[in-house]
């Protein structure tokens, strides 16, 4: 009935409007939310309506004003659910993200930590709030920033999606492994992080 943003679209709108006139002729509109006729249309309105002559015009045009008024209620009903249901799937998402046993990371191209969830937190030990603005970098052990680049890099390719995981060593020797893969926008760049095994001999 509506498009993505809640508006009726061509093939929907005579569906509204033959809704609004079945619920002025047999049912009970919806409440109305604002907008009334302002005082100079009434005495229009009523001016047409006590002539002979325009009487009919104005009944029909006022039998159209409120056909009007009801498509907008129903419009804004419509218009209600959906963001009713656009609230409650963000939230829902938001706490699949939050609650993941996996740490999810999303990084600036820069390597600045935009976001993580508090899988991150308790993998980088700080709260998953006090990540955003820290250089992923800084919380890797030294030397590995050419390793991070590069991973981002291939995040971005269509022919290399960033799939595989980077190998990588924490401050405290911990090892991680980082899948990335570069978000619909190119803006950021999304990681898994996962602790691994210590490696074995030749690492």
């Amino acid at each position: 009935m509506v498009d993505p943003h809640g508006y009726p679209n061509a093939a929907s709108h005579d569906r509204l409007r033959r809704s609004a006139r079945d619920l002025i002729d047999h049912g009970v509109p919806p409440p109305s939310r604002g907008g009334s006729l302002s005082v100079d249309a009434l005495q229009l309105l009523y001016q047409r309506a006590s002539s002979p002559e325009s009487a009919a015009d104005a009944l029909k045009l006022l039998h159209e004003l409120q056909t009007y008024q009801v498509e907008l209620d129903l419009l804004y009903e419509q218009l209600q659910a959906n963001e009713q249901e656009i609230t409650e799937e963000l939230a829902y998402y938001k706490s699949l993200y939050e609650r993941a046993p996996a740490a999810y990371l999303i990084v600036a191209n820069d390597g600045v930590i935009i976001e993580g969830n508090e899988a991150a937190g308790v993998l980088f030990g700080s709260p998953s709030p006090a990540l955003s603005g820290k250089s992923l970098y800084t919380l890797l052990a030294p030397g590995q920033q050419a390793g991070i680049k590069a991973l981002m890099r291939n995040s971005e390719s269509e022919d290399e999606p960033g799939i595989a995981p980077g190998c990588f060593e924490l401050q405290d020797h911990r090892r991680l492994a980082i899948n990335a893969r570069s978000d619909s926008s190119g803006d950021s760049v999304l990681m898994i992080v996962t602790e691994t095994a210590a490696p074995s001999a030749g690492f």
